[in-house]
């Protein structure tokens, strides 16, 4: 392909590297901590889950697989399912985030949760020792294509929340009754919602930045940044009952320190 990606094109593709440190920090998430604490099993489900493009036109590939992937409504990253559930569509739930909607329907619609991860580039303990406040968001663009996709399947979504140092949760209905106002780096009309020690999940630790190079197929240099590592600490597993509201069972046992 050669098209020239424009400026909107290549912070795109430089948000959707970062994202993915986001998608594989949930994902370790839930298969350590929730499927230690529930009987359940996740998988990846949103397109972008675990993809990792090497290179712009790798990206480009995506975004076209993608777009021919997706037909009701925005599909949230990862999906919940109970483990005999699981056990029984193994093989099938591997690959679910490489069929289209049409031929997964009946398989999506046994999950228990849906979960949409979002990626915020600041520390929570920084911004609390400099006071400051640290939120959910939510663009208001999502949101539609979001609850289209639940209203479809009938599967409540929480959205996780992934800072520097912290992972926090929250429903989807519920930051949706935030405040809304103009995200200062992407210009767009974005529903806020106050991160907490009620919504903490648990402490990330070990996080560490790389460096990233490359030329566009027209010449341009491109510097960037990326994330690796993270490792769980301090664990609320106090917090975690706000799954049990999703009909998940628990185990009554702690496995992750």
């Amino acid at each position: 392909m050669d098209r020239k990606f424009s400026p909107r094109g290549l912070d795109y593709y430089i948000k959707w590297s970062l994202s993915n440190w986001a998608e594989e920090t949930a994902f370790k998430f839930c298969q350590g901590v929730l499927a230690n604490e529930f009987h359940v099993r996740v998988y990846r489900y949103g397109y972008s889950a675990g993809r990792i493009p090497g290179n712009l036109a790798e990206f480009e590939e995506i975004l076209n697989e993608k777009a021919q992937l997706e037909s009701y409504g925005k599909r949230p990253n990862l999906l919940l399912f109970d483990e005999d559930d699981a056990k029984k569509h193994e093989q099938e739930l591997a690959r679910l985030m490489r069929r289209p909607d049409n031929e997964i329907e009946e398989l999506v619609k046994i999950a228990v949760l849906g979960l949409e991860v979002e990626l915020s580039a600041w520390s929570m303990k920084r911004s609390a020792q400099a006071g400051k406040s640290l939120s959910f968001t939510v663009k208001v663009e999502d949101v539609q294509p979001l609850r289209s996709w639940k209203e479809k399947y009938k599967i409540p979504i929480v959205v996780l929340q992934v800072f520097l140092d912290e992972l926090h949760a929250c429903p989807l209905d519920k930051i949706v009754e935030g405040k809304i106002r103009k995200d200062r780096k992407t210009g767009k009309p974005t529903h806020y919602f106050p991160a907490s020690a009620q919504t903490h999940l648990t402490d990330i630790e070990g996080v560490y930045f790389d460096a990233k190079v490359e030329f566009t197929k027209n010449g341009m240099l491109v510097p960037f940044v990326t994330l690796k590592g993270g490792r769980f600490a301090n664990v609320s597993y106090e917090n975690l009952h706000m799954f049990d509201s999703y009909g998940l069972r628990r185990k009554g046992i702690n496995l992750v320190d």
